[in-house]
């Protein structure tokens, strides 16, 4: 049995487990990044000894690991519905701006890790994050491809260039979102996608 350690998180946050230590651990890798913290860090914010920890993860990268393919995936997942829509490529476009901040405003932290601190995983965990970070990509790519082949979006150059010039805005955001800022997240995503769309779409 776990060796549970008395704190106020821990009396507060009731029965230690998994969804709990990845929670915290979510909040302290936000906060101080993962190469501070250290796993009596996340004992200590969920009132366990470090070694008790190991009864409900199997290490702290593999935490790291759970926490960055959890929130691709939520963005994966919310964008989806918009790029595989058969709206015109500009709503799409639109609609997967506003698919992203509406994860980002219920998920900031967990986005600023997923997106910034996947680096820190052994290279055989950043082959498996660089393909779900391929698939969400890939999502708005497809968007615009759509777009110039039906002559929504004029021809570009380097359509790539473009899309990762707008996904790297959209990641940036969890660093300066703010949910109690002048902006809502809807006024704010509709800003950026008009930004966008003022220029890519054909005159």
């Amino acid at each position: 049995m776990a060796t549970a350690r008395v704190s106020r998180r821990a009396r507060s946050s009731g029965p230690v487990s998994a969804e709990l230590i990845e929670q915290e651990a979510v909040r302290l890798f936000a906060d101080k990044t993962y190469p501070v913290i250290g796993m009596r860090d996340i004992g200590d914010a969920v009132g366990l000894l470090p070694g008790s920890l190991y009864v409900h993860i199997s290490g702290k990268e593999d935490l790291l690991l759970r926490i960055v393919e959890k929130g691709i995936q939520s963005y994966v997942d919310a964008i989806s519905a918009a790029a595989d829509s058969d709206a015109p490529a500009a709503e799409r476009l639109r609609a997967a701006f506003h698919a992203h901040f509406a994860v980002l405003q219920r998920s900031q932290d967990q986005t600023r890790v997923a997106f910034h601190q996947w680096t820190y995983l052994s290279p055989d965990n950043q082959r498996r994050v660089i393909a779900m970070r391929q698939a969400y990509e890939d999502l708005f790519a497809g968007i615009m491809r759509d777009g110039i082949r039906n002559g929504e979006f004029r021809q570009l150059r380097s359509p790539r260039v473009i899309v990762l010039a707008f996904i790297g805005m959209l990641n940036n955001a969890a660093e300066w979102f703010s949910p109690h800022g002048q902006l809502s997240a809807e006024e704010i995503a509709t800003e950026l996608a008009d930004s966008v769309l003022g220029g890519i779409q054909a005159r």
